[in-house]
This record gives structure tokens, sequence and C-alpha cells, in this order.
């Protein structure tokens, strides 16, 4: 439990709205995009720095009463505080005249759940693009740049604290960056496993085969440390390739997540067999045409259309799978297929959709996220496009899709740490290389339904970074 420490007087002193302000970045480590933010405090200090996501603007009744909900228990969990300050971050408009509408039935919410969380709300202001105002009164419009320059700011820069000024850069590079001059030709294999491999990934004996594959090059970077790039970049660009297009089907993305989290390829590979056998019993699906370069010919995003896969499925595809590439040699790892793959086994579908949704109550599997964190992101800068690659080669330069599929997977990994902020820029990024991402929009509506994991709520299962 936290308790509140003696009064430091050196501590930089909190005298009006812009110094009051300026802590969040700080206490975030970031600035707040289209964000609601509850700082708590109590006993003369600042207490939790809860944010969310702004909810849906045409949310239902429902909807609003969970995020209600959820909203006053995060704050109830700091005992010792018995007042909230409101700040709603939008980057709608410039002025008032826009976000003031948005904010007013934010600002609701937030003291609905402040009340139920037993605490008063001490004061509330908008933060839109370049200006903030008092919700109070929204004729009182100021710049953004008098909380920069605010004597808190100034303090707490001058302690050693900061926050991310571009925070892109922050978040696209969290664990660094490719070294300079790196010339390889993965985003040229993402492209051909793509095509190749379209329609085949959802296959159950396909399944079984990635969850080895990715579990021995887990196994590999996870046990690197520091040294995490220089061994993935190690691997060959066609492996690189095959690791990244798999994560256009939302199936096998599904099953790679839980199984991360688990740490238990083999009751993912169970739900996996249970959940094939539902899905056979469905009407013959279609035959699964080529990808184009969004998706299908057609222009539909990858996972929509009449081809798109309900789940996992036993049947054999329209034509032969491509062999997939030989994996690292993982000291401890056997890559040869077990004594026989696992049965259709009820309960472990049960766990499948209880991870995925956030309502699993045990410590996730950290160790391996984190490996698996590292992996995507190290995936997404090797396809990201050289400024005119595609316009000059656009056959041979990068799969949208792809890069489209590993960012929804930070996404989704974002979300099952907490950090409302990186999964909506990973979820942004994605819908702007692939307008309509069903994937990125399933992130959304899952982290909308429950913003917070369940086992983000207790220290001791969650994620510490």
């Amino acid at each position: 439990m936290r308790e509140h420490p003696a009064p430091n007087p050196f501590a930089p002193v909190v005298r009006c709205a812009a110094d009051l302000l300026a802590v969040v970045p700080h206490t975030l480590g970031y600035w707040p995009a289209d964000s609601l933010v509850l700082l708590a405090a109590g006993g003369g200090t600042a207490g939790a720095c809860v944010r969310v996501d702004l909810p849906a603007e045409a949310a239902p009744a429902a909807a609003a009463e969970h995020f209600v909900r959820e909203l006053a228990e995060l704050v109830g969990h700091d005992t010792l505080s018995d007042r909230v300050f409101v700040v709603v971050y939008t980057s709608a408009g410039a002025g008032p005249a826009g976000p003031a509408e948005r904010a007013a039935a934010v600002l609701t919410l937030a003291e609905e759940a402040a009340a139920r969380a037993g605490r008063e709300v001490a004061a509330r202001w908008v933060v839109a693009g370049e200006h903030w105002w008092p919700a109070e009164d929204p004729g009182d419009v100021q710049a953004v740049a008098g909380i920069l320059d605010s004597a808190v700011n100034a303090a707490l820069v001058a302690s050693g604290s900061s926050w991310a000024a571009a925070p892109r850069r922050a978040m696209d590079h969290e664990y660094g960056a490719l070294p300079a001059g790196t010339d390889r030709s993965a985003a040229a294999a993402a492209r051909r496993w793509v095509r190749e491999g379209r329609g085949t990934w959802h296959r159950l004996t396909r399944v079984h085969e990635l969850l080895r594959l990715w579990d021995r090059v887990l196994a590999q970077v996870g046990g690197a440390g520091e040294d995490w790039l220089p061994r993935l970049l190690a691997l060959d660009d066609d492996l690189l390739g095959c690791l990244a297009a798999g994560w256009t089907d939302p199936v096998l993305a599904d099953l790679l997540l839980a199984s991360c989290a688990t740490g238990r390829p083999r009751t993912v590979g169970a739900a996996a067999a249970l959940w094939a056998q539902l899905c056979d019993e469905l009407p013959h699906e279609e035959p699964v045409p080529p990808s184009g370069a969004h998706g299908t010919p057609d222009g539909e995003p990858p996972g929509t259309g009449p081809a798109a896969a309900a789940g996992p499925t036993r049947r054999a595809p329209a034509g032969p799978a491509p062999a997939l590439p030989a994996g690292p040699d993982t000291p401890g790892a056997d890559p040869r297929p077990g004594p026989g793959e696992p049965g259709p086994d009820a309960g472990a579908l049960i766990l499948l959709t209880r991870v995925l949704a956030g309502e699993w109550e045990r410590r996730p599997d950290w160790e391996r996220l984190d490996a698996l964190y590292r992996v995507l992101l190290a995936l997404s800068w090797l396809l990201e496009p050289d400024e005119g690659t595609a316009a000059a080669d656009p056959e041979g330069g990068p799969d949208p899709t792809a890069l489209a599929g590993v960012l929804v997977g930070l996404a989704q990994l974002n979300r099952l740490r907490a950090r409302g902020s990186h999964t909506a820029h990973f979820v942004r990024r994605a819908t702007a290389l692939v307008p309509g991402h069903p994937g990125a929009l399933r992130v959304l509506r899952l982290a909308e339904t429950r913003p917070v994991p369940r086992w983000a709520r207790d220290r001791r299962t969650a994620w510490h970074g």
C-alpha cells in the first residue's frame, strides 16, 4: 500500500493549474493523446495517475456504465487519496468549439466514477492541441506553452525528469533501433509469404508448426538479454518474413498471443483443436483467393469478405501449403513434433478466450511476452518502407498487410500491458496502412470493453516494464 512520504523541502510545489497539468506527462512518461487522466491526491501529495483512452463518442449506455465501473475501481485502489483532478486530452480542434461537447460527456462519466469511488472532483480541465481551458469556463483558453513554461515543469526537468516530446519515436523505438546501414530483404520475403501462404496460416497442422517455430525464436531472443537485436538479426530473412506474414491472419495472431501469455503452447494447441472442430461443423468455406496489396484482390482488408476464416480448421487448403523455413537451433528446444498433437479441450478454449479478453486472473508470462514484443518491434522496423520504395517498386516493396498485422500485434501486447496510449498509437499506424483493418478495430473494441485487464489491477500480476 502506498504511504505518503514526509514533505521534501526541495520538491516542486503545485501552485496553479499549469503547474498541476505539468505533472501529468512527467508521471506518465509522455504527453497523453485522446485520453482521460485522473490524478489522485491526498495528504498534501499526489497519488495515483490513472490514464484511459477516451470512450467512443456514441457508446451505448451499457458500454458507458462499464467504463464508469472500471474507472471507479481503478481510482478506488489509491486508498490514501480523497480527491481527483480530471483532465481530458483530445486532438479534436484547436479551441473549445469542437472538443468541448465531447469533453463534457467524458467529464460527466469521470465525475460519476469519482463519486462511486468516494472521491471529490477538485478540478477539471480540457487540453486540446495547443490550448487548454478549465471545464467550468471554456472561454478561458490558454496556451499549452504555459504548461511547459510552468515552475513545476522547470523544476522537474532540472531534477532529471523527462517525458517523450516525440511520442511516435518513443513508442516505435522503445527498445532501440536497427543499426545504421542495415539492408535486409525481410520485407520482400514477407510480401512473398503473404501471397503464397494466404489461406494456410489457420490450418491446424500449420498452427502447431508455427507455435513450435515461434517457441524456438522466442527462446533464442528472450535468452539473449541486451544482445536480443543482434541475435534476432542473425536469423534468415526468409524466416523473419514468414514470422511477419503470419500476423496477417487474425486466428493465428490470437493463438500466438495466448500461447505467449500463458506459456502453455500445448494448452493453446488443445484450444485450437476444439476451435477447429467447431469451425469445421460450419458450412464449407469458400476457397481463399490470392492476396492483393490490401487483403483480397477486390481491395478488402485482410480478414474480411467471404473468404475470412472464422477459426482454425483441419480442412486441407485449396493448394499446397509452402514449407516453413527452418527455425533457429535453440538449445533445449526440440524442433520435432511431439508424441502427438493435443486433442480438443473445452477448458483450454475457455482459457484462451479469458486471456484474450483480459479476464484471466493469473500472472501472464511477461518474460515471454516481452521477447515477443521485441521481435514484433524489430519486424516493424524491417518492414517499414524506405522513402520512395513503394513508389519505385510497388510489387517488390514492403507489403502493407504484413506491417499492419505486426502493428496490430504490438497494439494487442500493449493492451495486455495496460498501456492505452501505446495501444492507440499502434492501432492508428495500422489503420493508416490498411484503413478499416478489422484486427485493429477489434483491439479498440476489446480496450473499450475492458480498459484495464484483470491481471493489471494487482501488483503481483501486472506488467512492471
